[in-house]
């Protein structure tokens, strides 16, 4: 047997890991495990996820008691790299036709033997005369002949200055009674190759783009130059819009060159070999907010205080030795509306609503039979926006009450010098703000007596949460926040914050943690609120 190289000593361990537990079972265990472990599907160390069966699963077994571990190693041909697809006068023909024309394309090649009578059509696969051509020298790329790309590194000097973004196939998750398969999608910084955002979702949409696009402004503000592949959530015209509006150079790299993206590409490799094998070895198939909190912690706990080969640095303190660049984090209302997923919908003839996940929405009546655009907030269904075709602003559409006519048609002038539609997200940022001012006003009108969860308490849960002290301006936004919101029950906060931990993470910005509060609040306000008299269930 020829001495053991690294590749083929993975893979003698990957063999051992499967029938280990079987090596150690009894006589009469030893088939059900044998069973269990090929009922499985497993990670190989290539990456690729796969089921090993049961007839192979005892033949390792057989050559492990006889030979130890070493027997389980890939056995080599003896005759590898030798030429048995054809015969050797075959070659040579090849290679004299190869000498006539440098540039002739091996296709042509195996049609000019054909026409010889020396081969019968699809006798002979291309790329098994490239592999023997290449092995004497005699491929295109060999000679010369053959135009090679030559990709250059790309320099950046500060964090921000480059993100790079990508989807990733993930871990198989339980997902109610039915096992499926997450996409995981993250952004890395160039610079510090920190990843600024990620997480695993069930869908490689973009709902998912968007949310962590959104997180992504949130916590580190708006890059320089946003990079991505061509995929289709990649290609939405609402990603598109939403960066103009917001300053930022979206970048696209080019069709099936993977090289440009080398830096996520890279990323990628990484937390397949590092954390989702590690996932794959567990033996009960995990949920996904399960996969989500083991990958923060090894994100934190590894791979940002690892010294990255590339930069001689870790992530974490590569990222923050050096001041960003880039736009401050634009407000969270702007974001939600410049981000709105856009979907075509028709008008319906006699109710005058259109349909967005399961809520029909009242719209004017004159837009009855016509097809329209609605702009949506998965997260926040308390209204969409309808627009034109042109992306023209109609109206602002809220669900529809019991009883409740459609409301006329909208007469409000538009600014020739501003452009259709382009001031609508000021007018809308004031009907937000003016909404919840009346509905926090609503909600501090509760009885007094109820508990109050004090100001050092709440700095306490967002402390655990932040993972560090809070500065005193932020300290200031969570007094701001306590007077806004009082009484805050504190059990209620306590379980709010406790669930914001354990699902986003920690280490997240201030803000991130008060928004889960409040959407927590209002909701348990909400729902111990009874209704007005007079009202339809």
């Amino acid at each position: 047997m020829p001495p053991p190289n690294d590749r083929s000593l993975e893979i003698a361990a990957f063999r051992h890991h499967l029938i280990a537990t079987a090596l150690e079972a009894e006589d009469e265990g030893l088939s059900a495990e044998i069973e269990v472990a090929a009922s499985r599907t497993h990670r190989h160390p290539d990456g690729h996820e796969l089921q090993i069966s049961a007839a192979t699963l005892w033949r390792w077994l057989a050559l492990y008691r006889k030979g130890g571990f070493q027997a389980l190693q890939p056995k080599v041909r003896q005759d590898r790299g030798a030429l048995r697809a054809f015969p050797n006068a075959i070659l040579e023909r090849a290679v004299a036709i190869r000498r006539e024309g440098p540039k002739r394309s091996t296709r042509t090649i195996l049609k000019k033997m054909v026409l010889e009578g020396l081969i019968k059509p699809g006798a002979i696969s291309r790329a098994t005369l490239d592999r023997h051509l290449d092995r004497l020298d005699m491929s295109r790329k060999r000679v010369g002949t053959l135009a090679t790309k030559v990709f250059r590194r790309i320099r950046t000097d500060a964090p921000m200055e480059l993100v790079v973004t990508d989807f990733h196939d993930g871990p198989y998750v339980l997902e109610g009674d039915r096992i499926t398969r997450t996409h995981f999608s993250g952004f890395i910084d160039h610079y510090s190759r920190a990843i600024l955002e990620g997480r695993y979702h069930l869908t490689e949409s973009f709902v998912a783009l968007r949310f962590g696009f959104r997180r992504l402004l949130g916590l580190h503000g708006c890059p320089v130059t946003f990079f991505m592949d061509n995929g289709a959530a990649y290609r939405s015209l609402r990603l598109k819009a939403g960066c103009a509006a917001l300053g930022i150079h979206l970048a696209h790299s080019t069709p099936y060159v993977a090289e440009s993206r080398g830096v996520i590409e890279r990323w990628n490799r990484t937390l397949g070999e590092q954390f989702e094998y590690e996932v794959s070895l567990r033996r009960d198939t995990p949920t996904l907010e399960e996969v989500n909190t083991w990958f923060q912690a090894w994100l934190s706990e590894s791979y940002h205080r690892d010294v990255h080969s590339e930069t001689g640095q870790s992530p974490a303190d590569r990222l923050s030795q050096t001041p960003a660049v880039g736009n401050p984090a634009p407000p969270p209302e702007a974001v939600d509306e410049c981000l709105r997923i856009q979907e075509t919908r028709t008008v319906h003839r006699k109710s005058s609503t259109v349909e967005v996940a399961g809520i029909r929405y009242l719209v004017s009546s004159e837009l009855r039979g016509r097809k329209v655009q609605v702009l949506f907030d998965p997260s926040d269904p308390a209204y969409i926006l309808v627009a034109t075709g042109k992306g023209d602003v109609l109206q602002r559409a809220t669900p529809q009450e019991p009883g409740q006519a459609p409301p006329a048609p909208e007469t409000t002038p538009q600014s020739p010098a501003q452009g259709p539609g382009s001031n609508y997200l000021d007018l809308l940022l004031a009907e937000h703000e003016r909404h919840r001012r009346v509905e926090l006003a609503a909600l501090r009108m509760r009885p007094r007596d109820e508990p109050d969860l004090g100001l050092p308490g709440l700095v306490a849960h967002l402390e655990a949460c932040r993972g560090v002290a809070l500065t005193d301006p932020e300290r200031s936004r969570a007094a701001a926040f306590r007077r806004r919101m009082k009484p805050l029950d504190p059990d209620l906060a306590r379980q709010a914050l406790e669930t914001a931990r354990r699902r986003l993470g920690p280490g997240l910005h201030l803000d991130e943690y008060l928004q889960v509060l409040e959407t927590h609040v209002v909701r348990a306000r909400a729902a111990a609120t009874p209704a007005p008299k007079g009202t339809k269930a």
